[in-house]
C-alpha cells in the first residue's frame, strides 16, 4: 500500500485531515524520511505502527509488500461462494494471508489492492471447482465476458457461477455440473432481488486430499 492511499483512508476513517507530519509522528521518523518512502509501498510493520498511534483499522483489502518478489493478499475464511443454492455472507473480516509472486499477479493481471481469497461451498461447478477451493477474486473486473467463472451476488447471496452476456440486457447464469440448471436475468427490467457482479475468480485451487 501506498502512502498516499493510506492517507486518503485515514482521513475517511477519522473525518479529519492527516498530514505527512503525523505520519511521520506515527513512525517515530523525520519528515525528509517521509519524503524519501512516498513513492515507495509500505511494509506490514510500517501499517501497523500507523494503525497503532491513530487507534484504528485499515481495510481488510489493503495488499502490503512482504518481500521484493512476493505480495500477500488477504484472506476471508468465512466468506463461502456457493456453488449450490447461495450463501449468505455473515462475516467479511480478514482471516489470514496468502503470499504470492509479483510474476503470478502480473500473469493473471489482477488488481494488487483489490483482489481477496474467498472459499467455495457446494456441487454446482463440478468438476472445475470443487467445494472448498480458494477463490481468488479481483473485484475490479466486473464487466461480464461470455464464459468466465465470476463471483455474484443475487438476493443476498453469493455464488461463483460462469457468465454468459446475451444481447442486449440478459445475462445467463450457468453451473458446469449439468444436474444444476441455467437461469437468466432480464437487466433491463425491475427486480424484486439485488443482482450484483463482485469480482471475477482468475484463479481457484485446493490442497491435495
Amino acid at each position: 500500500m501506498y502512502l498516499a492511499d493510506l492517507m486518503t483512508e485515514l482521513r475517511g476513517i477519522l473525518s479529519k485531515n492527516v498530514s505527512y507530519s503525523d505520519i511521520a509522528k506515527a513512525l517515530n521518523v523525520s519528515r525528509q524520511y517521509i519524503n524519501q518512502i512516498k513513492e515507495k509501498e509500505l511494509t506490514t510493520a510500517q501499517i501497523e505502527k500507523i494503525e497503532k498511534y491513530f487507534e484504528t483499522k485499515l481495510s481488510n483489502n489493503i495488499i502490503t509488500t512482504i518481500d521484493d518478489d512476493c505480495i500477500s493478499i488477504p484472506v476471508k475464511g468465512e466468506v463461502f461462494a456457493s456453488m449450490g443454492y447461495g450463501v449468505t455472507v455473515y462475516d467479511e473480516r480478514q482471516t489470514a494471508t496468502y503470499s504470492i509472486s509479483r510474476k503470478l499477479v502480473e500473469d493473471l493481471g489482477i488488481s494488487k489492492n483489490k483482489t481477496e481469497i474467498i472459499f467455495a461451498q457446494g456441487d454446482s461447478m463440478l468438476p472445475t471447482i470443487e467445494g472448498g477451493d480458494s477463490l481468488l477474486v479481483d473485484h475490479t473486473r466486473t464487466e461480464i465476458y461470455d464464459g468466465k467463472i465470476y463471483c455474484v451476488r443475487i438476493d443476498g447471496q453469493l455464488y461463483a457461477k460462469r457468465l454468459q452476456k446475451i444481447p442486449p440486457n440478459t445475462v445467463r447464469i450457468v453451473s458446469d455440473n449439468s444436474k444444476y440448471r441455467s437461469f437468466e436475468i432480464d437487466l433491463s427490467k425491475e427486480k424484486t432481488f439485488d443482482f450484483q457482479v463482485i469480482g471475477e475468480v482468475r484463479w481457484w485451487g485446493r490442497v491435495a486430499r
